[in-house]
């Protein structure tokens, strides 16, 4: 049975960690998430928990910068937030921009349970994923 979320808490939810990403805060970032939350990606086909994630989202910041979000469109789903936008950010290998991203947020309340992850990585430098993720 689907439970919907409330569109406030979700938003909210959503809104905080987007803010918090793009801000390279990370311990913020960690804060709007559930205890079993889980990051999925597409590109490696890997599930992260919670603590692998936010160490993964710690090493991206040591080489990402200027991160930033742009023609972001988001809508409600029953289970929680789709967003899609644009991406841009530089690295120590080069500039990367317009790449398109769709984010797939399931919430619970005012936090994200799992976040899925599409990216076109076409062109991207490789990613390095901490221990504890778990490729499929």
């Amino acid at each position: 049975m689907v439970t919907f979320v409330n569109e406030a808490e979700a938003m909210r939810a959503v809104d905080g960690f987007t803010a918090a990403w793009l801000a390279r805060d990370i311990p913020r970032k960690a804060s709007f998430l559930t205890d079993d939350f889980v990051l999925w990606n597409n590109c490696y086909k890997v599930e992260a928990p919670r603590d692998t994630a936010i160490a993964f989202f710690n090493w991206l910041v040591t080489v990402m910068r200027g991160n930033r979000y742009y023609d972001v469109r988001r809508y409600l789903t029953p289970t929680g937030v789709v967003q899609q936008h644009l991406t841009a950010f530089d690295t120590d290998q080069g500039s990367f921009k317009d790449i398109p991203m769709l984010l797939v947020f399931t919430t619970r309340g005012d936090r994200i349970a799992r976040c899925e992850e599409y990216v076109d990585s076409s062109g991207l430098p490789a990613l390095e994923w901490p221990e504890g993720a778990r490729f499929q």
